[in-house]
């Protein structure tokens, strides 16, 4: 064993001051091939200054040696002088051999500056100098997907899915994504399995179930979401997912078991807790939606489903005071709301602020057969019977299946 590979064992086994002393005599007695080894191992183990020092040593010897060159641009980037990387890899001439990795690592560079468009002109430019050179095609599918452009980055790895030189990468996952993205999702799906047979990905299951999900496969991505979760319980997002699934196949305890192992991985995603509420409220449990509705708004106040939901299970619940104390701080627009808050200002005697939200949301539930018996017997209990009544007889006729209220209609036309 080298002393290069004694000091990157010591290192890699916690032996770190042991490590280090290697490294700083090597740094004196080396030759220049080992104190290449020496930065690398210094920037493989983040101690990035003595790296540097190391590489401009280096670079002060052999200022055009491209590979060292790209090797010190690494290091820049680990150290966020992306500024400083871009001149180094600009040096490396078009006739080196390390040229195109340079145009890649340029272009990435370009991109995470927020210059897409230099990025791409990088990847094209190298592309003349190097036709259907795979790894620059690669690159440039890889830009056009995270930029969005999913038809083009289809093309790019539709053309290097097969070539032996980038046997290393999983190209069917990259497809797949891209696939997906253009709405191809039954093909999407085809390179996803492919994809997922050379390497069960993380990230790869999550794409696979989410365009499972379009096509209302749900079993498929219940299945791919289980794996994932039994790989990585912490990759928070398949949890959402993973409930609409079991919800659509109308497993709703298990949608419910979902949303809430998500939230003991997120416990800040207010649109989590607002599924957990509502599948809560499906499976008849009021007390437990109450609470994640309420941890939802807690979270995010102006989530104006979670409102609506947790309100309608007070109203259910007959607890009017407390619909009153939530919704009357506020200006409310929504139909829904002024409906709910009227009922809860009815049923506590407060007359004239029922009677005005009455009349506000009544153009909106004008076909609606419970708010207008609400309203109609509201109406004949404060005075205006008349006007209760005809709201009543059009509940009667919007409801035909509902004897009572047709008798009760018969009997107040008579008595009237």
């Amino acid at each position: 064993m080298t002393n290069l590979e004694t000091a990157h064992a010591l290192l890699e086994s916690g032996q770190t001051d042991e490590g280090l002393q290697m490294l700083h005599e090597l740094l004196h007695e080396g030759d220049d091939n080992e104190l290449f080894g020496v930065a690398s191992l210094y920037q493989q183990f983040g101690f990035l200054e003595d790296a540097e020092k190391v590489y401009d040593l280096l670079l002060k010897r052999y200022p055009n040696d491209s590979e060292l060159i790209l090797q010190h641009s690494e290091l820049l980037i680990d150290k966020n002088e992306e500024s400083k990387a871009i001149n180094d890899l600009q040096r490396i001439h078009p006739l080196d051999e390390n040229f195109l990795s340079a145009q890649v690592m340029l272009a990435d560079l370009y991109q995470m500056e927020g210059l897409d468009e230099v990025a791409e002109h990088k990847l094209l430019g190298a592309l003349k100098q190097a036709p259907h050179q795979p790894v620059l095609i690669l690159a440039l599918g890889e830009l056009y997907l995270s930029t969005g452009q999913a038809s083009k980055a289809v093309d790019c790895f539709i053309e290097v899915k097969d070539d032996p030189e980038l046997i290393d990468q999983n190209i069917q996952l990259k497809l797949a994504e891209a696939l997906s993205l253009s709405g191809n999702f039954e093909t999407a799906l085809q390179a996803y399995e492919k994809g997922l047979k050379k390497e069960k990905t993380l990230d790869g299951l999550f794409g696979y179930a989410v365009t499972a999900m379009r096509i209302q496969d749900h079993k498929k991505a219940i299945k791919a979401l289980s794996t994932l979760k039994d790989m990585d319980p912490g990759y928070s997002t398949l949890y959402p997912v993973l409930a609409e699934a079991y919800e659509h196949e109308g497993q709703l305890g298990k949608a419910l078991e979902s949303a809430e192992a998500g939230l003991e991985h997120d416990e800040y995603n207010d649109r989590l807790f607002e599924t957990a509420g509502r599948l809560a409220a499906k499976t008849h449990q009021n007390e437990k939606a109450s609470h994640f509705f309420q941890q939802c708004l807690d979270l995010n106040p102006e989530n104006s489903e979670a409102l609506t939901h947790l309100i309608e299970i007070k109203v259910q619940d007959e607890d009017y005071e407390t619909v009153i104390q939530l919704l009357e701080p506020l200006e409310i627009d929504d139909p829904m709301l002024q409906w709910f808050l009227a009922t809860a200002y009815n049923q506590t005697d407060e007359v004239k602020k029922a009677g005005t939200l009455y009349a506000s949301c009544a153009q909106h539930f004008s076909e609606n057969p419970d708010f207008l018996q609400e309203y109609g017997g509201f109406l004949r209990e404060t005075g205006k019977r008349d006007e209760g009544l005809k709201h009543l007889a059009k509940a009667a006729q919007l409801s035909p299946e509902n004897q009572d209220l047709a008798a009760f209609v018969e009997r107040l036309k008579q008595d009237d």
